[in-house]
């Protein structure tokens, strides 16, 4: 069993109404252990808040306000460990000519000090950090 730490495109995946049936089979199919960070917490919340009032608005609240409640014990903060791994990321990918992402390097810092694998589409975000990464959208 894996322990992974959801990237939010993972989590957005799943509200869709049709999600990529590898990433459900990735999601459901498993015994593996998921855990969403604080920092996707956000992403989430400020893609909602984005959006016009209106009924699309109303069914991703919804749907947002569902996997929230669902994975409520679930939910990694970002404490001390996770912020000084972060920075160390940050620093890296800077030092390496790269343009560090704060919501990507602050994933993989809650990633890193929990001991957590990383579960995303995006990869290349989180390659050479010393992290396992897993994709759903390739067949495994």
């Amino acid at each position: 069993m894996t322990t992974y730490v959801l990237d939010t495109n993972v989590v957005s995946e799943a509200t869709k109404q049709a999600p990529d049936p590898r990433v459900a089979a990735f999601l459901n199919g498993s015994d593996d252990d998921f855990w969403i960070p604080s920092v996707v917490v956000h992403e989430l919340e400020y893609g909602v808040e984005l959006l016009p009032y209106d009924r699309r608005r109303n069914q991703l609240r919804a749907l947002v306000d569902g996997i929230l409640f669902d994975y409520r014990n679930r939910i990694l903060p970002l404490d001390r460990a996770g912020a000084e791994w972060a920075a160390r990321y940050r620093a890296q990918v800077q030092s390496s000519g790269g343009f560090p992402d704060l919501g990507d390097a602050l994933i993989a810092g809650i990633a890193r000090a929990n001991d957590m694998a990383i579960a995303t589409r995006n990869v290349r975000h989180f390659e050479g950090l010393g992290i396992a990464i897993a994709n759903p959208w390739q067949t495994p």
